[in-house]
Order: structure tokens, then C-alpha cells, then sequence
């Protein structure tokens, strides 16, 4: 593996140019695999792996994954952090083949790739979302006009060539009032007093809140960490700076940044709604309720307002003041949801056709349903048990 190191990472930026760190991540995850084939598979060739041993090392390395990383990422970073492994050793064998370091058969080549179109599936699980076919360039213009990436570019665009930090990756107190200001929230940054408002409830200039933090201001915080998960800025000891993919997501070709724009809204979603705390059990019950609705808002049967709002009449009557405010909860971060243009809100909740593909990137998966206690989805409304 080492010696195949260095024409793997100039192959994989051939592919996507400035990505020798992203190489070099997936050739951890590579060797790891090979690693666990070579233990299994007798006269391991790395050059030449054996479709059954492949397989089995696969499986093995995503357990291993999953064990480790639920607990500290959640459901959400688990399925991701398996599908990373997938996505590096299909690399790897693609590698292989494209430069004619392949030192099988062809059919065995095709049988190993033949390993990813079954691997990387959902394992046979029910797809509920229809994603409609969007001219490119209308789904970048659709993507670049929400208030979302809107108030994204200004942050990822005041952040200049960095900004410091604190040792947690937090911005700097003096710092706070100009990136809020970037996401359309006026706070300012001090010692909180006993009655000043809450973040984006001021009402004149001299009410303009103080917060210690930037997590007191919701959806800078959001944004701020949807920013680091899709690499557009790295968070080093002392400072966060841009990466080199913040550039396509600013002026890329369309295709590239389109990519981007998609991966910045999916992140967004995944914090905003399945970032729960396992240690409050009714966080659960508020984003299964939000992922129901965000389903059924991207069908053609989209669900009612109201009806979301009368839910609670059904409960049974020691949880009807329960259910009310889990719902009213819920309905409110959709609202927030809305003022970001990922959905609207009128006698329905509907999410625009183009952004489908989101909704259906981030919640349309079992493990991911199943982990909200939304494993039936009903085909007519498509909102699970809640509604």
C-alpha cells in the first residue's frame, strides 16, 4: 500500500484537483480494509482482491465504524462515516484498474466493482421520495437565491483568508456581532446582562442583545459548523481559514459548485433537525416530527398545516399539553426552516421541487427513519406515526 501511495493520491486529484488531503484520508480508510482482507484472504494480493474476502472486510470495517462513531456522532455521522469506507476502497479498486495496476482478470475486476453496487445501496430498504429531474442551470440559480446560501457565502466570504478562534473551534467573543450580522441576526458580544433579549427578538437598536457565546445565536452556530462539515473552511488550533473547495462553492464551474451548494443545504439539514441530544428523549419526538413533515412536504401530497397543528387533538388526554408543545416546537423550527427558502409554508407545507433531492439525501433512509421511530412512512401522506 505505501508504495502505491503516491501514484493513488496523483490519480485522485487528476480526478478532483487540490484533493491530496481528501486522498490521503480515504487511504487510511483504504488500508484499514486491506488490512482486514489481508488477514482473512490467504495469499492476499492487493493488487488482485478476491471478490468474497473484499466483501467480508467491507462489512467488517463499517461495523467497526459504526460501533465507534454512533455514540459521538449520532445515527447520522455513523451511516456517513460507513459510506466514507465504501466510497474510499471503490476508489481504490477504480484506481487499480484505470492505471492498470490491476493484476487480476477482468472479470474479476468487474466482480470486485460489482461489490459497490450492492454495498452501497440501502441494503434493498423502501425509497418514499420521488427527486424530479432539474435542469442544472435552474437548479443552481434555484440553490443560489436562497436565504440559506445567501447568508452562508456572506459568512464564508467575511471570513476572508481566517478569522481566529478559540481552542474549541468557537469564533472569538469581539467577533461574534459581525458574523451574526453575515446571517441576519444583530447581537453583540459581552457579558450578558439579566434582562437583555433574546438573539433576533430585538426590537430597536438599543435592544440589541449581548451574548457570551456564538452558539447563543442559533443559526450562526448552525451555519458555522454546516461550513465545517462540507471542508469549506478547516478549523486550525488558533484560526479557521477557507479551503480550496469554498472557491467553487463562491464562482465554480456549474456542475462543481452545484455539488457543493447541495452538500452545504444536506449538512445544514442534518444539524438542524437530526442533531438531537440522546440524553432528552423528547429532542427525538421534535425531529421525528420535522423529518415527517419534510417528507411529506416533498410528495405531491403535501401535508396540511393545520392538520399538523391539530395533532395533538388525537393524543391521549394525560399527553395532549405534551404533544402540544412538541408540535408547536416543531412547527416553529420549520418556520425557520422556511425564512431559509428550504421549504414554504402557506395552507401547506411544501418543499420546492429542486430541493427534494436534499430531503431526500439526508431523511430518506431507514436507519435513519428507524432511529426517529418513523419506520412506516404511509403512502399517502408519507409522515409516519406522529401525524
Amino acid at each position: 500500500m505505501d508504495a502505491l501511495t503516491p501514484a493513488f493520491v496523483r490519480w485522485f486529484e487528476e480526478g478532483s484537483p487540490d484533493s491530496a488531503v481528501a486522498a490521503v484520508e480515504c487511504l487510511t480508510q483504504i488500508k484499514a480494509v486491506m488490512g482486514r482482507y489481508m488477514e482473512r484472504t490467504a495469499a492476499a494480493d492487493v493488487t488482485n482482491l478476491e471478490l468474497g474476502g473484499l466483501s467480508v472486510a467491507i462489512s467488517d470495517e463499517v461495523f467497526a465504524i459504526v460501533d465507534t462513531t454512533e455514540t459521538l456522532t449520532g445515527p447520522m455521522g455513523a451511516f456517513e462515516s460507513s459510506n466514507f469506507v465504501v466510497d474510499a476502497v471503490h476508489a481504490f479498486v477504480e484506481f487499480l484498474g484505470e492505471t492498470g495496476r490491476w493484476s487480476g482478470t477482468p472479470a474479476q475486476l468487474a466482480d470486485a466493482l460489482d461489490v459497490f453496487d450492492t454495498t452501497g445501496e440501502d441494503d434493498g430498504g423502501q425509497v418514499y421520495l420521488e427527486v424530479p429531474e432539474i435542469p442544472e442551470e435552474e437548479a443552481v440559480e434555484v440553490f443560489s437565491n436562497l436565504p440559506l446560501i445567501q447568508r452562508a457565502t456572506a459568512l464564508l466570504q467575511w471570513v476572508g483568508e481566517g478569522k481566529p478562534v478559540t481552542t474549541t473551534g468557537a469564533l472569538r467573543l469581539r467577533d461574534i456581532a459581525a458574523a451574526a450580522a453575515c446571517v441576519g441576526v444583530a447581537v453583540k458580544g459581552g457579558i450578558k446582562q439579566e434582562d437583555s433579549p433574546l438573539p433576533a427578538t430585538a426590537g430597536s437598536a438599543d435592544e440589541v442583545p449581548t451574548v457570551r457565546s456564538m452558539y447563543e445565536v442559533p443559526l450562526l452556530a448552525l451555519l458555522w459548523n454546516a461550513l465545517e462539515a462540507t471542508e469549506l473552511i478547516e478549523l486550525k488550533p488558533t484560526k479557521a481559514v477557507p479551503t480550496a473547495d469554498s472557491s467553487v462553492f463562491l464562482v465554480g464551474e456549474p456542475s462543481k459548485r452545484l455539488e457543493e451548494l447541495v452538500f452545504l443545504v444536506d449538512q445544514f439539514l442534518v444539524a438542524a433537525v437530526l442533531d438531537w441530544d440522546p440524553e432528552q428523549p423528547w429532542e427525538r419526538i421534535a425531529s421525528g416530527l420535522q423529518a415527517s413533515i419534510l417528507l411529506a412536504a416533498a410528495t405531491s401530497d403535501p401535508p396540511e398545516r393545520a392538520r399538523a397543528l391539530a395533532a395533538p387533538d388525537n393524543a391521549p388526554e394525560a399527553e395532549k399539553a405534551m404533544a402540544g408543545i412538541l408540535t408547536n416546537l416543531a412547527v416553529k423550527r420549520l418556520e425557520d426552516l422556511a425564512e431559509l427558502g428550504l421549504l414554504t409554508i402557506d395552507t401547506h407545507f411544501r418543499v420546492p421541487p429542486a430541493l427534494i433531492r436534499c430531503i431526500a439525501n439526508v431523511f430518506d433512509d431507514d436507519s435513519v427513519l428507524a432511529d426517529l421511530g418513523l419506520d412506516q412512512v404511509p403512502d399517502d401522506a408519507g409522515v409516519g406515526p406522529l401525524m
